[in-house]
């Protein structure tokens, strides 16, 4: 077959599977929200702002994370240019593949000395740590503090496991080291990088970092539930940990189905069920709804307000 005509058939399948996953996301929600009017939610503003700035925070450990790698790499940047990049980035993921928001995260840092390859790499450890992390919690919390509702097949954590799996091989120093000395040495541009390998204390400061992140939105989770159900749950520990178990589990469960652009769809059906325990389910498909929509328009705002003001760099240097 024509690579080209392989490459559209492709794409024409992902878009497929993704359309399909949101026509019965889709449709569980409008059976839920149809029990419900608009009259009977009181949505509470200062809350929303609240879920939007926690989620803002909650990336900012991720976006460290990633400036580490660099530094370790040898490409040094100055903080705010690292967390205006990842930030900015953040809006690629809505594109179908996940592969946009490395792309502007590279562009952004291009001139500033990083070469593209070198992020790309970086942007490919942070992101699947951040997601092995995210697997790692959900798994450890639900061990301890199982969800109430939760009809599929599989317990999750079983299903925590495979996902800590899916996302944390790729990781291990040895897979890692392996894979980016082979491609290395077949991108010949690329073998003038010389990158160091990737430790052990590396990734265990990756995933202690970015649970920081997870633990964050946790709380965003819990902040959004304040400003729509009627009779919202108390902040405590089992609160914070099932609100964090949630988001993780869902988030790192629509990163592995790559066919549906930021997790959509995904993400709201299991947070639909994790989250049920807390309210009614209209209210809480409201919730995970409107959470969406608030993270979208947190990390909007946010990349407008750092776009205009560009880093007084280049700082980064090749090694050697």
């Amino acid at each position: 077959m024509n690579p080209d005509r392989k490459r559209w058939l492709m794409r024409g399948v992902k878009a497929a599977l993704a359309c399909v996953i949101l026509f019965f996301v889709g449709a569980q929600f409008y059976r839920d929200l149809e029990r419900l009017t608009l009259s009977e939610i009181e949505l509470r503003p200062g809350w929303l702002l609240a879920s939007g700035l926690l989620y803002l925070a909650g990336l900012f450990p991720s976006a460290w994370f990633w400036r580490h790698l660099l530094l370790r790499f040898g490409y040094p940047i100055s903080l705010y240019t690292a967390v205006r990049a990842h930030f900015v980035g953040q809006l690629g993921k809505y594109v179908p593949g996940k592969a946009m928001a490395v792309a502007i995260r590279s562009e952004l840092v291009h001139p500033c000395g990083v070469p593209y390859g070198v992020s790309v790499i970086a942007s490919f450890y942070e992101v699947f740590t951040g997601m092995a992390a995210g697997a790692i919690l959900a798994a450890v919390i639900y061990a301890v503090q199982p969800p109430v509702d939760f009809d599929l097949a599989w317990h999750p954590l079983t299903l925590g496991a495979v996902l800590i799996g899916l996302c944390g091989i790729p990781l291990l120093p040895g897979v890692f080291n392996f894979v980016i000395a082979k491609l290395t040495a077949r991108v010949q541009l690329m073998e003038t990088y010389r990158l160091p390998p990737v430790r052990f204390v590396t990734l265990a400061s990756g995933l202690l970092t970015t649970s920081a992140g997870w633990w964050l939105h946790g709380l965003s989770t819990w902040a959004l539930l304040q400003a729509v159900l009627p009779d919202p749950p108390i902040l405590s520990p089992a609160t914070w940990a099932q609100c964090t178990a949630g988001i993780a589990f869902a988030n790192v469960a629509g990163f592995v189905i790559v066919v549906a652009p930021a997790g959509l769809g995904v993400r709201e059906y299991l947070l639909r069920m994790l989250l049920g325990s807390f309210g009614p389910g209209q209210y809480i498909a409201v919730a995970v709804l409107l959470l969406r929509l608030d993270w979208i328009v947190a990390e909007a705002l946010f990349a407008v307000a750092t776009w205009w003001r560009k880093p007084a760099e280049p700082t980064a240097q090749a090694p050697g």
